[in-house]
């Protein structure tokens, strides 16, 4: 073919033109990961260019577990290994995901999606690694998320705030949906049975110290449209031990405190109330449940230890009641 004068330079602009693209930055994927072959594929996919994607080793290693990353989605090693387990993780948000985290199928599903998650790092002494899926090793040891639907769609609307701390979260369906659009900050060893903390602080606030909400339906719900504070070694015990408390009303729960079935069950539940609950307080069955049916409810520190002590106290009008106090059963019940 004749090459003209023109064409030359038709050739010579549109070679400059290309040469001013930046040329796309890969992933950093750790060793054993993502399948053991090139990324993006079955197994990882992202979006954008994928240049501040970072996949730690022995991780995604089966086919769909981490597909449509988000474009800064950061994940541990040995981590979201499952089907579907970080599928979509902080798609149009941001995820940062650690350690021997969200190991299960649909753990961390579109998680962060358009809000943010944070799952911390979970240690693995070196006698819980096992062969895992794929060609690498894993923890046996439970980490972060580490069940079916787990932190599933946690910080997943836009302004959704989820933090989540190693060794949390670690049965089926005990962090999904918290923080969904409001914000949820969970402390280690937290949240560690079945539905647990399922939707805590979905569109208003949660928080939740070490090693409180630790049985099945303990903290469902939790400052789901409302706040919720709860200390550490808390709402424990028994079965819904603060379930929906603070769902649309403000509670606060101090260390060692609420622990028992529905010791304080659907306190501060709705009609805007308010409820204090004192230090090492409201711990036995049905302790403090329903105190703030109607109006608020103070308690102070070392009381309402007993079945049913303070059971629906601010029954009238409001309680407030002092500390070293109502510590026998049903002693306060429907009292105010």
């Amino acid at each position: 073919m004749k090459t003209t004068r023109a064409t030359t330079l038709l050739i010579a602009i549109a070679g400059s033109i290309f040469a001013m693209v930046p040329a796309a930055h890969a992933a950093a994927i750790g060793a054993q990961s993502c399948g053991g072959t090139a990324a993006p594929n079955t197994y990882c996919s992202w979006q954008a260019s994928g240049d501040q994607v970072t996949i730690g080793p022995d991780s995604c290693n089966v086919a769909g577990a981490c597909t449509d990353l988000g474009p800064t989605a950061t994940i541990g090693a040995n981590s979201c290994n499952g089907s579907e387990a970080c599928d979509g993780a902080g798609f149009n948000g941001d995820a940062q995901i650690g350690d021997n985290s969200c190991d299960a199928d649909k753990a961390c599903v579109a998680a962060g999606v358009k809000g943010s998650i944070t799952i911390g790092s979970s240690s693995c002494p070196g006698n819980q690694l096992v062969p895992w899926p794929g060609n690498g090793l894993g923890c046996n040891n439970p980490g972060a998320c580490d069940a079916k639907l787990a932190c599933a769609y946690a910080g997943y609307h836009t302004g959704g705030t989820t933090i989540i701390a190693g060794t949390s979260c670690t049965s089926t369906g005990s962090c999904y949906e918290t923080g969904f659009e409001g914000a949820s900050t969970i402390a280690a060893g937290s949240c560690t049975d079945d539905r647990s903390c399922y939707a805590a602080g979905l569109g208003g606030v949660s928080s939740i110290g070490q090693n409180s909400c630790t049985e099945a339906d303990s903290c469902y719900y939790a400052g789901n449209i409302g706040t919720s504070s709860i200390g550490s070694g808390s709402c424990g015990g028994g079965h819904h031990a603060c379930y929906y408390a603070g769902y649309d009303g403000t509670i606060s729960i101090a260390d060692n405190s609420c622990n028992g079935s529905q010791a304080c069950y659907e306190v501060s539940y709705d009609n805007g109330t308010t409820a204090t609950i004192g230090k090492n307080s409201c711990n036995g069955q049905e302790a403090c449940y329903l105190i703030t049916d109607s109006y608020n409810a103070k308690v102070g520190a070392n009381s309402c230890d007993a079945f049913e002590a303070c059971y629906e106290a601010a029954y009238t009008v409001s309680a407030d009641i002092p500390k070293n106090s109502c510590d026998a059963a049903n002693v306060c019940y429907q009292a105010y």
